[in-house]
């Protein structure tokens, strides 16, 4: 039998060969589509929050002082954070952390690493001061006084603040008091009001300017009295208006020193005056250039709070007996007697404030900073013997609920007073 004949398909035409070409591309391109898609959207998202949970708790541990476990948590999100809008807050995170456990070769290496990886970075003025503490801290004073420099040439104000504070702590050190007080001047003047930048700005300006008024080195602000004859130092004191403390830190003398005619005494003169802001708990000594320091005190406890009004410094006491309103006077050393080693009446100028109130040490120090007294403003017994022997009878003082750097110069009367812890 003939073999049956199968006939032949006819060739695809080139035009269906292209529309299946097409279609697979298509198909090709909705796969990858989707593929990036979970890559890039659905993984990025949930290892995105999965970042931001870990970084918010990392956060907290730093801020309560865990600073070994906010490290031990970031070392791995370091490495598998892929968002570039969380990688350099992680890196600064790590950083702190690190340099906060007293390890700063790993914090300088991880700064550095931040520096360069995001050049264009938001937070690389931050990355840069904190690179900078490192570097000084190791030694590399050149390398960090460099990148201070950078900042404070190149960042907005309220982020050239800490590199400010970062080159007059360095000056600071090396002794160069006038030039560190100019610089932290400009830092506190920067940084936004009451933050940590402004807070350590404040602190070493307030540092730096009550060495150099104590200081035995004359300075810009030094003058010079020249002893006459029958002067003493409470006469000198007096007649310059400074406190006869300033003179004797001022010039190497002990109370009661015999001075000699002719004798060259090194003195500062201020116009000070104080503010206290009762909702801070803080003292803020003011001169005629703004903040000359600020200290914190413990006010009035709930039902016996610090009364706002104008007052002014009546005569101070050392060693002070405390008459305790009910119970007569304590003397200085009794363990009851709550003044610490000053004291230094408020005397009211406003009409109707009390006239039993003050400024004074105190026997419980780990009370300072909150509201535990029965209305005067405690301070740290080393604290209060330095503004003592900064400030002078009549000195204008403020007690206001929140400071405002424009206050009023209290006036007024000086009548006898009470005391009241």
């Amino acid at each position: 039998m003939p073999k049956k004949r199968t006939a032949k398909r006819p060739a695809p035409s080139l035009r269906k060969i292209l529309l299946v070409l097409i279609a697979g591309a298509v198909c090709l391109l909705g796969v990858y589509r989707a593929f990036d898609w979970y890559q890039g959207e659905y993984l990025g998202n949930t290892v995105g929050a999965a970042v931001k949970e870990d970084l918010a708790t990392a956060r907290a541990l730093y801020a309560d002082g865990e600073f070994e476990s906010a490290r031990e948590l970031l070392l791995p999100l370091a490495q598998r954070v892929t968002s570039r809008d969380l990688a350099d807050e992680v890196y600064l995170l790590l950083a702190q952390a690190e340099r906060a456990t007293g390890d700063l070769r790993a914090a300088a290496d991880t700064a550095n690493r931040a520096i360069t990886t995001f050049s264009d970075s938001a937070l690389r003025p931050r990355l840069q001061v904190l690179y900078a503490r490192c570097l000084d801290g190791l030694g590399e004073r050149d390398a960090a006084v460099a990148l201070y420099e950078q900042v404070r040439d190149t960042a907005p104000p309220e982020l050239r603040a800490p590199a400010l504070s970062g080159l007059a702590a360095i000056r600071e050190a090396q002794g160069e008091l006038a030039e560190a007080r100019e610089l932290y001047r400009q830092a506190e003047r920067d940084a936004p009001w009451g933050g940590e930048n402004w807070a350590e700005a404040v602190e070493g300006l307030g540092r730096v300017n009550v060495a150099l008024v104590f200081s035995p080195v004359a300075t810009d602000e030094t003058r010079v009295y020249t002893v006459e004859s029958g002067d003493t130092l409470t006469d000198i004191g007096n007649k310059l208006n400074v406190t006869q403390g300033m003179l004797e830190r001022a010039n190497n003398l002990q109370d009661r020193s015999y001075l000699n005619v002719g004798q060259r005494l090194l003195y500062t003169a201020k116009d000070f005056r104080i503010v206290i802001e009762r909702s801070t708990c803080r003292l803020f000594l003011l001169d005629k250039n703004g903040i000359f320091k600020v200290y914190s005190v413990g006010l009035g406890k709930p039902g016996q709070e610090t009364t706002l009004g104008r007052y002014k410094v009546g005569n101070k006491q050392k060693d002070p007996t405390w008459f305790k309103p009910g119970e007569g006077p304590i003397p200085f050393g009794d363990p009851r007697n709550e003044l610490g080693t000053r004291w230094m009446p408020l005397i009211p100028v406003d009409e109707g404030l009390p006239r039993d109130l003050g400024i004074h040490g105190t026997i419980a120090p780990e009370t300072i900073g909150f509201f535990s007294s029965s209305g005067c403003a405690r301070m740290l017994n080393e604290e209060v013997e330095e503004l003592y022997d900064l400030v002078v009878r009549s000195t204008p003082v403020d007690i206001v609920e929140v400071f405002e750097p424009a206050g009023a110069q209290p006036e007024g009367e000086r009548p006898s007073v009470d005391q009241q812890a």
